[in-house]
């Protein structure tokens, strides 16, 4: 009682003048935290966006899902190289973004179904495999290899994907 009578109105203001100081800081964190989630879900949905209605992406998606032997020797210098190297690339930022928790577990889910869909391709396999054991090879890190990670962490590769040498035909000089 006698700390209530000890305090000057200098010192009330004080405290309230804290107090709503406190109670903006909540107010202005809370703010923040829904501004994250929209940057987030705007980002999630670029991602989305370039994915399915790109130009390219789509088409070149639908071909390696649909034609089953789409790699072969003639496939390298083509204008089809060029286009799964773009939707690799893509994909492989798109692990490399979960590898880097940048996106959540529950962000990635979106992407299981195209990423799933490519590497259950044995073409895209036996492309992949070329590419990691030319890059080996030549000393050099493999364009798509959180792509080639997240594959054999999920069992869509074979489990010795880098390692064995004779487990798709060897097309490129290494």
């Amino acid at each position: 009682m006698n700390l209530c009578k000890n305090l000057t109105i200098d010192n009330w203001l004080t405290i309230i003048s804290l107090a709503f100081v406190a109670i903006g800081g909540v107010f202005i964190y809370f703010q923040w935290k829904k501004s994250l989630k929209i940057k987030r879900a705007e980002f999630i949905n670029q991602i989305i966006e370039k994915l399915r209605f790109d130009d390219d992406l789509p088409k070149t998606m639908y071909e390696i899902e649909y034609r089953q032997n789409w790699y072969s020797i003639s496939f390298h210098e083509s204008e089809f190289e060029n286009d799964v190297d773009k939707l690799f690339s893509y994909i492989d930022y798109i692990c490399y973004l979960r590898n880097t928790n940048n996106i959540s577990k529950k962000e990635f889910q979106v992407f299981k179904y195209e990423i799933h869909r490519i590497c259950v391709s044995v073409s895209t396999q036996i492309y992949l495999w070329n590419l990691y054991h030319f890059s080996k090879g030549n000393n050099a890190d493999c364009s798509f290899q959180h792509l080639i990670d997240y594959g054999i962490k999920n069992k869509l590769f074979p489990k010795d994907f880098k390692k064995d040498k004779t487990i798709f035909p060897k097309t490129l000089n290494w």
